[in-house]
């Protein structure tokens, strides 16, 4: 029994607009009433979300308008999080907190929320906006040391991915907020800590090659020819007929779709695309 979140879940600034019902609560009753629906088909819990759980929870989102931006806001810095709109970074990081949460947050005492924050924010801890991780490849190295994914990359491809990363600091009219200092070095320390780590990447002219060793809910890093830019886009990788496409929230067409094209087809129609870095839930 599928069901819809955007039917419960709010649907402003979560800080803008109180409610009477958290989103951690409702993802356990909604959670209680897929066990006890999908019990009746002889399918466990466990089964359901440890076999393709991540699409599963992904595929709700289907048709969800993109925006990007979203997280930014005046004020301090704060947890943000929308349920019926998405850039492709937080669409990959809501479906992963839904997906954490409901295998093993509630073991752990952890709310949806607090999931979250461990995911978006360095050290897990708010400290203004130079705390949020802007890149995504420091977020793939938090939440890899943090036992939450493991970088398949380097299993699948041997292809050093040798760039310098600097695109924020060196383009600091484009994100105001780094007129701070202290943002500022923040991410600076960012690029140091990016650049200092050996990175695979498999070209996507041999995405074909590698794959079927590829799993649907795996996550996609699509890497970039753009100077000083490390990830240029993300979603979630879809198997469909023993091919692979990608799940993932479209600035092109507008909402969460899954891609037309296969993977390879997709990066080879994007110029600005080179590759792609693959990372799988733990």
């Amino acid at each position: 029994m599928l069901i819809n979140l955007n039917k419960f879940l709010p649907k402003k600034d979560i800080f803008a607009n109180s409610i009477e019902i958290s989103h951690t609560y409702l993802l356990i009753f909604l959670f209680f009433i897929q066990s006890s629906g999908n019990a009746q088909k002889s399918t466990t819990p466990e089964k359901l979300y440890n076999d393709n759980g991540i699409i599963h929870i992904a595929s709700r989102y289907l048709g969800v308008r993109y925006e990007a931006g979203t997280l930014e806001g005046i004020g301090p810095e704060k947890l943000r999080y929308f349920s019926d709109k998405f850039d492709c970074v937080t669409f990959v990081e809501y479906v992963l907190a839904e997906y954490l949460f409901q295998n093993s947050g509630k073991n752990k005492n952890q709310t949806f929320e607090q999931i979250l924050q461990n995911l978006r924010y360095r050290d897990r801890e708010i400290d203004g906006y130079g705390s949020r991780i802007h890149y995504f490849t420091e977020w793939i190295l938090q939440n890899t040391e943090n036992g939450i994914l493991t970088d398949i990359t380097s299993q699948l491809s041997d292809v050093k991915y040798n760039k310098k990363i600097t695109f924020m600091s060196s383009h600091i009219t484009l994100y105001p907020k780094l007129s701070d200092s202290t943002s500022l070095s923040k991410v600076l320390e960012s690029e140091i800590r990016i650049n200092a780590q050996n990175w695979c990447y498999i070209p996507k002219d041999q995405i074909s090659s590698v794959e079927q060793k590829i799993k649907s809910g795996d996550i996609i890093a699509i890497t970039t020819d753009i100077a000083g830019l490390d990830i240029v886009h993300t979603g979630f990788a879809y198997k469909k007929n023993d091919a692979l496409y990608l799940l993932h929230a479209s600035e092109t067409e507008g909402k969460v779709v899954i891609s037309q094209q296969n993977l390879s087809a997709y990066l080879m129609s994007h110029k600005k695309q080179s590759g792609i870095m693959v990372l799988r839930c733990n």
